[in-house]
Formats: structure tokens, sequence, C-alpha cells
């Protein structure tokens, strides 16, 4: 998960003051301030990392409903499956009780280097996951299962001993569900772009409820991962509004999508691959004002 929202209020807050020249004497020493650079975390929670530092706001804090996890029916997992390759059970790790638990530990088998995958993050899925501030469907709704609710002994960590050191923002929270993508543009326009035209392929499918439409082979979460009818929960909203919300390729290169076969060097293929299906239109630079829109037009160099 990545922290766009913050980052991008801390990013303008400190932007006010370069541009700004009437400063308070409480801000003069922010009027000091040149070069601002933004760091941005992703793909890893806060507690997954810092979970028990030290007076931080982690799984310490975390009720007792938050510690527990759901199925998709509504009733606790009796225990933590974790899933591996199609969303299966892994047979490497043990089934754990369903609550947070140790991932550098014996029960896990192996060094922490070796077991870190990436869980799925994407928009309908997290809104799922979340379940209304409770926190509880994590699991049920993630291609790994039970791993989400694992965190390390990060202690020995040179991220630790940092935020020793510097400061922990231990209540971040990201600008819009889901993915990077979608984050990375609310870290620098706090705007979604749209995809009109987009292939049905890449849509969302949703049940009366806004959620996403399961198939009816979708096993109990202790047993494996969910079944959408949507890869990787659509990249595209539904109509009429077309956000686009989970990861789709721009149409300029660098793209994950290649040029088209002799064409144009610049530009990824209009027509896609199978792998991200087709990039996104190019958007209108009056519906997406950036934050480098605003230096350049204070003549403000950046990067």
């Amino acid at each position: 998960m990545s922290l766009a929202k913050t980052a991008t209020a801390l990013m303008l807050a400190a932007l006010s003051q370069v541009l700004v020249p009437e400063l308070s004497h409480a801000q003069e020493g922010l009027g000091k301030i040149r070069t601002i650079v933004v760091i941005y975390g992703e793909n890893r929670s806060f507690d997954h990392m810092y979970g028990f530092f030290p007076g931080a706001n982690g799984i310490a804090n975390a009720t007792a409903e938050q510690k527990t996890q759901l199925d998709h029916d509504g009733k606790p997992l009796p225990q933590l499956t974790i899933f591996g390759a199609g969303g299966k059970p892994d047979p490497r790790f043990e089934r754990v009780p369903n609550e947070p638990f140790l991932i550098n530990s014996s029960a896990m088998k192996m060094a922490p280097d070796k077991i870190a995958p990436s869980p799925i993050h994407a928009f309908f899925h997290n809104q799922e996951q979340i379940n209304g501030g409770r926190n509880n469907m994590f699991a049920a709704m993630s291609d790994r299962g039970g791993w989400v609710m694992g965190y390390f002994d990060g202690s020995k960590l040179k991220s630790w001993k940092w935020a020793q050191e510097y400061t922990l923002a231990d209540n971040f929270f990201m600008g819009a569900f889901g993915v990077s993508y979608l984050n990375h543009l609310w870290l620098i326009c706090a705007c979604t772009p749209r995809f009109a035209d987009a292939p049905p392929e890449m849509g969302a499918v949703l049940d009366d409820d806004g959620k996403l439409k399961k198939k009816s082979e979708s096993p109990s979460a202790k047993d494996g991962a969910v079944q959408v009818y949507s890869a990787s929960g659509g990249q595209v909203g539904p109509d009429p509004e077309a956000w686009s919300v989970n990861t789709t390729q721009p149409p300029y290169q660098p793209s994950g999508v290649p040029p088209a076969p002799e064409g144009n060097l610049d530009l990824a293929n209009p027509q896609g691959n199978d792998r991200f299906k087709r990039p996104l239109p190019p958007q209108k630079a009056g519906n997406m004002k950036t934050v480098g829109d605003t230096l350049s037009e204070k003549n403000i160099s950046w990067a």
C-alpha cells in the first residue's frame, strides 16, 4: 500500500512555503528549503513491517474484531491458510491460528528473505477487505490468503533503525483504494483517469451490492482464493464513469505495452498485448492538473 494522500499533502504544504513569500515567524525555517525529495513507500502495510514498533499505532492497538478474519459468509475463519500458485493452499506453510502471526518464526520454516510474496492489492478487492472499517476480510479477499496477517520482527532491519533515529509516520493513509497505479496519480494530481472505450475484458464485473461478482465455485478462504469474473478485479470501473482504477499501461514509451510492429517507437501499441490489454488513452491535461504543472506555472524547476 502506498502513502499517496499524505505524501501529497506534505509536498503541497512544503511547496506552499516556496511559492508564498510572506512567511510567519514560525514558518521562516521552511523558507530555507530549496529542494524537496519525495520517497514513495508501497506494497507493504505498516503493521507488516512495524506492527510492534515501540509506541507506534500498530498491531498492539488492533481490536479483537480486526484481528479475527472473516470468511466470505461473514463467519470467522477456523484458521489462516496461506495460498501459493493458482490460489491453492501452499504446502510449504503450516495453517496458523486466525490472528496476526510472526513471519520469521520457526512455523514458517524458511528465512524471511525467501518468503515475501506480494498479495493482491486492487481497487475493488481493497474495498471489500476494509469491510466498512472493520478490516477483517483481508484474508478472504486475497490471492495469498492468510499471509496478509503476517508481520516481521523488524527490530534488526535497517529501516527499523532509521525509524528510531528519525520519524515513523504510523497514521499515514493512501489516497485511493488498491494499487500503486492509482495512488501514483493521486500523489501528483489527486485525480483518477478515465478509459471510456475500454474493451469488456478490462472492465470490473460487479454484483447488485457493488462488490466483485464471485463465481459459484469460489472456495472458502480456508481452502483457496476467491474466484471473481474480473481478472485482477477489473482495470476499469463499470460504465458510465469508466474510471481506470487498476494497473493500466501508459500510451507513451516507456510502457509495458511495446510499440506496434512498424509503428511509432514513442508510442504503445494501441491494440495492447495479452498481458496488459490496451494502454490507457492519453488524458486531457486540463482535467488532470499536476504538482508539476503548478510548479511550471511558477517557473520552479522540478523532476
